[in-house]
Order: C-alpha cells, then sequence, then structure tokens
C-alpha cells in the first residue's frame, strides 16, 4: 500500500506546470483551449442567481441589455489589454511574478489573501454543486433524506450536507490537480452542453408567463414581465400590527421600532434611524417606511385560502439602471483581468491577442446565460433556489446542469489558489498546494454561508485583490520609462516594496465597504459611489499613488541604477510577442467523428425538445404536460451527449499527443 502511494505520488511530482518558471514554447497552447476554459468557467451555477437577481432588482429590459452588452466588451478588453501582454511578455503566473515586484515578504501575505479568498469562491460554487446534487439524490428511492441548508443557515445543516460537500470537494480537487490542460479538456465537454441547458431552461419556461403565445410576445414580455423596471419586495418578517392609516408621511411609532428591532426565529434584527418616516399607501393594506436608502413595505400575508393572516414585511431591492448592470458585468470577474490573476490561464497563450477568448464566456455565460437565468425566475418564480428553478424548468437535467456548472467554476479557481500557495511554499510541488487548497475549499463549503451570499463576497475580493493587480501593472508599463528603477528595493535587493504596501492599504480605506460589517464608512461610501463603482477610481488612485510613492521611496537611487539593472527584474517571454506555435494535426478514426457528430445532434435536440413545448402554447395542462415530457427526454439527450462527446474529445486529444 505504501509503494503505491509513494508511485502515485512520484507520478503528481511529475505534473509541470511551470509554477516557478516561464512557459516554454513547445507548451503554448492554441485558441480551442482558451475558448472551452473562458466558456466552462463562466457558464457556471452563478449565472442562474445573477439573471434571477437582475429581475429582483427592477432592471428595466433595455438596461439589462445594453449594460450587459456594454460592461461584457469592457471586460474583454481588459482581459486582452491588461492582463494577457503582461501574461505573454513574462510568461509567469501572477503569483510568482508579482514576487520580483512586491519582494518575498510582501507576495507571502498577499499570495495567502489570494490563496484564501480564492478557495472561499470555490467553496460557494462546490456548494451550490452540493445542493444540486442532493436534491437529485432525494429522487433516489430507498435513500435516505438529507437535509438542505436554509437560505439563513451558518452552520452545517447535518452530516449528510457534509458527505455530499466532501463528494463534491474531491471531484474538483482531483480536476484541479491534473492542470490547465485537464480543467480546459473538461470544460471543452460540459460547455456546449451548459450553454444549451440556459437557451433550453428560458424556452421551456416562457409558457409559464401565459401572455407569451409567439415569438414576437417575447419582446413584449421582456419588458412588461420579466425586466419590469419595478424592484421586488423580498418578504422578510411577520408584523404583528396593527399599523396608523394616516395619509401623510409621520414618524415611525416607537411599538413598531421595537418590534423590527426585536431578533425572531429565522430574521434579523432591523434597526431604524430617526429620520425613517411611515406613510400608508392604502387603507388597511399597504404601508411603506422610508429610511434614507432603505425601503421597506408592509402588507397583509395570505393564509392558504387567500384570506388575511396578519402582515407581513417586505424589503424593497435597490433598482438597477443601465450604468449600474454594465459595471456590474465589468466588476463581476475584477480579480482575474485587472488584478491579473488570470495570467496563470493567459501565459499558455501564444500571443496578447488570446485574450479575446474570454469573449467565450462574457457573451455566452455573462450575457445569454443571465438573460436566459433572469427569464426562468420571472416565469417559474423560485426566487434565488436556483436548484428549483433549473429543476422546474428542465427536470433531472437541470440538477445535472447547476451539478457541473458549479465544477466547472470551482475547478480553476482551485487551480489558481493551489499556483499562489505554490509560491508561498516552493518546496512543495503544485498538486500539494492544490490538495491544502482543495482541502480548505472543501471545509469552508460545509458551511453553507458562504454561497447564500455569494454576490457579496465576489465585491469584496474583487476590490481587495484591485490595488495590487493595479501595482503591478504600473511597474510593468510605466517605471521603465520614467526612468524608476524596477524591484521591491529599486533594483538592489529583495527587500518588502513599501509603496506598494502603503498603496494596498490606501486604497483598502478609501474603497471596502466597512459599512456591510461595521458602523465604518469608507470615504467612498460617505460620498455615496455605489459598491459596483469604487473599483474605477480606486484603480487609478492605486496607480498615481504608487507611482508618486515609489518616486518618493526610490527616486535617489535611480539615477544610480543602470537600465540593463533596471531591466533585469523584467522577465520576458521565451517566443517573442505574435508567434504562433502550430497546432498538430489530428487524424481520427469514422467511429470518433460519428461520436462527434451524435453529440452535435443531441446538442440541436436539446434546443429542439423544449421549443415544442413553447410552440405548443401556455394552456396549463397542456403546457404542465408537454413540459413534463421534455425533461425525461432531456435527460436522455444529456446521456447521449456525454457519452459521444467525451469519446470524441477523448479520440481527439490521443491523437494530438
Amino acid at each position: 500500500m505504501a509503494g503505491q502511494l509513494s508511485s502515485v505520488a512520484g507520478r503528481l511530482d511529475r505534473l509541470h506546470e511551470f509554477e516557478r518558471d516561464p512557459v516554454t514554447p513547445d507548451r503554448l497552447h492554441g485558441g480551442r483551449y482558451f475558448a472551452a476554459f473562458f466558456a466552462g468557467e463562466h457558464i457556471a451555477a452563478t449565472e442562474f442567481v445573477i439573471g434571477a437577481l437582475f429581475v429582483q432588482w427592477g432592471a428595466a429590459a433595455g438596461d439589462v441589455i445594453y449594460g450587459l452588452l456594454l460592461g461584457n466588451l469592457l471586460a474583454v478588453l481588459s482581459w486582452t489589454f491588461i492582463c494577457a501582454p503582461i501574461a505573454v511578455q513574462t510568461r509567469l503566473t501572477l503569483y510568482w511574478y508579482a514576487r520580483r515586484i512586491l519582494g518575498p515578504g510582501l507576495t507571502a501575505i498577499y499570495n495567502l489573501v489570494n490563496a484564501v479568498l480564492y478557495c472561499c469562491l470555490a467553496a460557494a460554487m462546490v456548494g451550490v454543486s452540493a445542493s444540486a446534487l442532493i436534491m437529485a439524490l432525494g429522487r433516489i428511492p430507498g435513500l435516505p433524506a438529507i437535509g438542505h441548508p436554509r437560505m439563513s443557515d451558518v452552520w452545517p445543516s447535518g452530516p449528510g450536507w457534509v458527505a455530499v460537500v466532501v463528494m463534491v470537494g474531491a471531484v474538483v480537487v482531483t480536476l484541479a490537480i491534473l492542470g490547465f490542460r485537464r480543467l480546459s479538456q473538461f470544460a471543452a465537454v460540459c460547455a456546449p452542453w451548459l450553454f444549451a441547458m440556459f437557451l433550453a431552461g428560458a424556452i421551456a419556461a416562457l409558457p409559464a408567463l401565459e401572455d407569451v403565445r409567439a415569438l414576437g410576445d417575447v419582446f413584449t414580455a421582456a419588458s412588461t414581465r420579466i425586466w419590469t423596471g419595478r424592484p421586488y419586495e423580498e418578504p422578510i418578517r411577520e408584523l404583528v400590527g396593527p399599523l396608523p392609516n394616516a395619509r401623510l408621511p409621520e414618524r415611525v411609532p416607537q411599538a413598531l421600532r421595537d418590534e423590527l428591532a426585536t431578533r425572531t426565529p429565522g430574521s434579523v434584527p432591523i434597526t431604524l434611524s430617526d429620520e425613517a418616516v411611515l406613510t400608508t399607501e392604502q387603507a388597511d393594506t399597504r404601508w411603506r417606511i422610508i429610511d434614507g436608502a432603505r425601503e421597506f413595505i408592509i402588507k397583509p400575508k395570505a393564509d392558504a385560502h387567500g384570506g388575511p393572516a396578519g402582515l407581513m414585511l417586505h424589503r424593497v431591492l435597490p433598482k438597477l439602471g443601465f450604468w449600474h448592470i454594465a459595471f456590474f458585468a465589468w466588476f463581476a470577474n475584477l480579480a482575474m483581468h485587472v488584478g491579473l490573476s488570470d495570467m496563470a490561464v493567459l501565459r499558455y497563450a501564444p500571443h496578447a491577442g488570446f485574450g479575446l477568448y474570454s469573449a467565450f464566456g462574457m457573451f455566452l455565460g455573462h450575457f445569454v446565460a443571465w438573460l436566459c437565468a433572469g427569464v426562468m425566475a420571472a416565469a417559474l418564480g423560485q426566487g434565488l433556489n436556483i436548484g428549483q428553478m433549473a429543476e422546474r424548468a428542465l427536470g433531472t437535467a437541470g440538477l445535472i446542469a447547476v451539478l457541473l456548472a458549479g465544477w466547472t467554476t470551482a475547478n480553476p479557481t482551485i487551480y489558481r489558489a493551489g499556483l499562489a500557495l505554490q509560491a508561498i511554499s516552493p518546496d512543495w510541488p503544485r498538486w500539494k498546494t492544490t490538495l491544502a487548497a482543495g482541502a480548505i475549499t472543501t471545509a469552508v463549503a460545509c458551511f453553507p454561508a458562504i454561497f447564500m451570499r455569494l454576490l457579496d463576497f465576489v465585491a469584496i475580493y474583487g476590490l481587495v485583490l484591485m490595488p495590487v493587480g493595479a501595482v503591478i501593472f504600473t511597474e510593468h508599463w510605466l517605471f521603465g520609462r520614467l526612468g524608476l528603477p524596477r524591484g521591491p528595493t529599486g533594483g538592489r535587493g529583495d527587500g518588502a516594496n513599501v509603496p506598494a504596501l502603503l498603496t494596498w492599504a490606501a486604497v483598502l480605506g478609501l474603497c471596502f465597504p466597512f459599512e456591510m460589517f461595521c458602523s465604518l464608512r469608507c470615504p467612498m461610501d460617505r460620498l455615496g459611489i455605489p459598491l459596483f463603482f469604487r473599483w474605477l477610481p480606486g484603480w487609478f488612485v492605486a496607480c498615481g499613488l504608487y507611482g508618486a510613492l515609489a518616486w518618493i521611496f526610490r527616486g535617489r537611487s535611480a539615477a544610480g541604477v543602470s537600465a540593463s539593472d533596471r531591466e533585469a527584474r523584467v522577465p520576458r517571454a521565451p517566443v517573442s510577442v505574435g508567434a504562433v506555435v502550430p497546432l498538430k494535426a489530428v487524424d481520427v478514426d469514422v467511429a470518433a467523428w460519428m461520436a462527434g457528430a451524435v453529440a452535435l445532434l443531441t446538442l440541436v435536440m436539446c434546443l429542439v425538445l423544449p421549443l415544442r413545448v413553447f410552440l405548443a402554447g401556455p394552456v396549463p395542462e397542456v403546457y404542465a404536460s408537454n413540459l413534463q415530457t421534455c425533461k425525461g427526454q432531456l435527460l436522455v439527450a444529456t446521456v447521449i451527449y456525454f457519452v459521444a462527446a467525451t469519446f470524441w474529445f477523448g479520440r481527439r486529444e490521443r491523437a494530438r499527443c
């Protein structure tokens, strides 16, 4: 047994991913790898959540469509002109290149923060996949029921939940250990089917809107039933009442203030300011509380028979406009492009233009998939329970989609976390650090709060990593032109980069959303700058502040450092920028071509089947029967697709080796 484990460890040690060295010309990859990688990572389970949130936040149809077009275009350009050029010039991961700029001490802190944040992000994806797997296991007769966490849960809901999370985590970590090539191959199989599932779910859900009877009705329903421009009123807690019926705004009664401030099971206490006012909008049926930027609605709660059963407090979600959505789409992957984390991926690109392949993820995932998820959320009314939403639209195939979509995002995220940890512990091979990152990820995923508050976390981790990306961008592109010495101490050793540390701390103090955790407010919050807008002025502040501090700390020694010394710390690519390594021609057998044709045909069927449900019309009885039949057929098509596609991709990859 010990000998077998030693043999496995030896094989894993030979999985070389250029953790510390520039990628060599013979290991560059063609465009299909990057298309699959970006599509697989960004057609993810979170798209169900984000698409539903645009509906709930009251976005208008035009704002959603045009805002996403602009925001995703800006994200693609950020990958292409900020991240990719540095990646192909250095051929290094961000985590190892940062060591040459930040110094070993600050790099250790940065990489540790990076790894922890990526582990938490991957944990959210593992939790989402586990959620779908639990629903799927519940369909198997004889298996004990596994308790699913509630939206308000922080702690694991039971041993069954933990066991499922560990199972999912084991699969995700195994794929991440195998490296970039295996991640791309896995995504290449999953991404086309996941995209088809988003389209299929939206098409199948449209008749549930009832007034959508033909293709032309879809455009009308988009603005009147889906993205209406009216924010969602989220029920948050029951109230005792009664309430006054004064038409004019008046101070919120003390009894109501005290009731809201009291913690009750399953609800969070709400403290109102002294300026909060109460207005009666409809006598005995609807009241509105306005407290600064917060709004609440109180209205009767209906019982099982439709009659009144007390009062319910609803939180009015903030309304999103065009610029909110555009900046959200640009911000969503801030750590990857502006924060430069995807240097780990794009260092394998033949030239910087390969950053354009991120469009496969942005426009298939963060545009089409977000729109499709919005349709499903509006038509099926499952809120943010993505497992139920996917199951109601697509059946078991929908649960498989959520499961795989979580995997395809968690895999590269754990891969990045392993690279970050490997830069801290260079004596460990990458597979060991990836395994450690996977263990942390799986442990965190057991706590459901991490994926219940996913969007808040995405905002935080992007802001935390952004200033260091600005520091590296500034030093890489501007210092040579300004005559400033590069490196943590201006080319005179490996000390800590004090200007970078001060810049990181100052920009976090300027932008970080402290108000989410305590009464402290950052300057940008006091200026009324929304969370998803803060990074752009913060990035420019970081570039300017770092340049000024570096001039102060290093300027006196700049004259004594030769040009060659200043350039020595910036590695160059082992091949010239723009060089393309030709892919090996492949000659696969007839069986593989037949399998590829079958896989393509089943993808077409995954769209034809829900289209038949849509064309049959919205009559409730007919629609329910057709949808149930479609769900069974989609599951059969899914099984056939994965068998055929795996065979096709496997044969083609072996032919290329």
